[in-house]
């Protein structure tokens, strides 16, 4: 039960991904209505800051919760001045607290089995990696190219593919150049969501799964179980991610605020069918 006067801002650049959908419903379940403030804050730099700082001045919040979001310095003084403690999830920044899956060892884990399951040509499609809010993709594609690589093997040219919004539509976009590039498998770093994308072309396309290529997700969502073939995937614990961000708001406010803290979960692989 959180403490009288609890008011978290909750904020994430859209609310729009899986993963930040998923945590916005983790916390529902964790805070009551009156005590969380929801704040989408855009991808851009200088209206992100802006919406940071109103939400500062307006809510007067106890504590912020930032999903896929790196604020700035500006930002992480203000909040600090005003006693505010900062907790990033997904992401990671000098002066605030962290917890985050350790998405280095999600890419490892799901290179490597690809790799002992005989495939040669595998494919990435993972979210942005040179943008702020873009460390954990940075980190699984780190970790799936390292696993490659200590197998002799390297993604094929141009199979190393960028998506904004880690959506079905995204995969669909992007599944038929990955096909005319030959690959045979796929590590859909950019999660469950977009691999449906995948998946549904390679039906339309009578592409076999995972006969002619293997797909791997990301997140471990409800979809990846229910999709046709079930997905094989690198689950992340969001629960317990929200978890932990509750704990460090209630019970921790005054110490992370002198100290912050880093809190990693190990990611999982979830065997099902798609791989």
């Amino acid at each position: 039960m959180a403490n009288k006067g609890t008011k978290v801002v909750i904020a994430a650049p859209t609310f729009g991904s899986a993963l930040q959908i998923s945590m916005n419903e983790n916390f529902k379940k964790l805070f009551k209505p009156e005590e969380m403030a929801m704040r989408s804050v855009t991808d851009e730099a200088g209206t992100q800051k802006e919406r940071l700082k109103q939400a500062l001045e307006q809510t007067r919040p106890t504590a912020l919760i930032a999903i896929s979001i790196r604020p700035d310095s500006d930002t992480i003084a203000a909040y600090k001045a005003e006693n505010v403690p900062i907790i990033l999830i997904d992401e990671k920044t000098p002066g605030v607290s962290t917890i985050t899956t350790d998405n280095y060892m999600g890419g490892r884990i799901a290179g490597d089995y690809l790799v002992s399951k005989g495939r040669k040509r595998i494919a990435i499609v993972t979210g942005r990696t040179k943008v702020k809010g873009g460390l954990n993709a940075e980190q699984r594609l780190k970790g799936f190219q390292e696993a490659l690589k200590a197998k002799g093997i390297s993604v094929p040219q141009g199979c190393v593919i960028e998506v904004i919004h880690y959506s079905r539509e995204d995969g669909i976009e992007v599944m038929p150049k990955l096909l005319a590039a030959g690959i045979d498998a796929i590590f859909c770093a950019a999660g469950d969501n977009c691999a449906q994308g995948l998946l549904s072309v390679a039906r339309e396309r009578g592409v076999r799964i995972p006969e002619d290529v293997a797909i791997v997700g990301f997140d471990d969502l409800l979809i990846a179980q229910l999709s046709t073939p079930a997905l094989t995937t690198i689950r992340q614990p969001l629960k317990e991610i929200a978890e932990a961000a509750y704990r460090m708001v209630i019970f921790q406010r005054e110490e992370i605020l002198r100290n912050p803290k880093n809190a990693v979960f190990n990611p999982e692989l979830v065997v099902r069918k798609s791989a």
